[in-house]
């Protein structure tokens, strides 16, 4: 009889320890957001050795690169970045203000080599916004 209520109270204590470390664990969880990730991204494909020039509308105080052996990002002006593809594969590469806030984010895939759309002789180049599955060219504005 003692043992039994032994054993009964020792098994009400561990059921209580695991409860309360679930519940801490849950209110951790609950103060967690993700502020950047591949949901919330553009599709950019590059080609080996080619680059891409990228202005944002917004000045940039940070930039990440999931993998910088990838991709090469260079910050040429507060706004103007320059984006290399150094090494077959994927990275993303994400861009914050002075605030600490997303201002875009690029999923980007390098490639052996990526067919540019044609383009007539004496063409002005244009601005274009990057969508899902796009393969950018030129100087892109991309407006947050």
């Amino acid at each position: 009889m003692v043992k039994a209520t032994i054993s009964a109270v020792a098994m009400a204590a561990l059921q209580l320890l695991t409860a309360e470390r679930a519940l801490k664990l849950d209110r951790h969880v609950a103060d967690m957001w993700v502020v950047s990730s591949d949901a919330n991204s553009n599709q950019l494909k590059l080609g080996f050795n080619k680059a891409v020039v990228i202005d944002l509308s917004t000045d940039i105080r940070e930039v990440l690169v999931a993998d910088p052996g990838t991709v090469k990002v260079i910050l040429r002006t507060t706004r103007r970045v320059y984006i290399v593809g150094a090494a077959l594969g994927k990275t993303n590469v994400f861009f914050y203000d002075d605030y600490g806030r997303q201002i875009t984010a690029l999923d980007v895939s390098v490639s052996e080599s990526v067919q540019p759309p044609p383009v007539e002789f004496g063409e002005a180049p244009h601005r274009q916004q990057p969508g899902p599955q796009h393969s950018l060219k030129g100087p892109i504005l991309i407006d947050k």
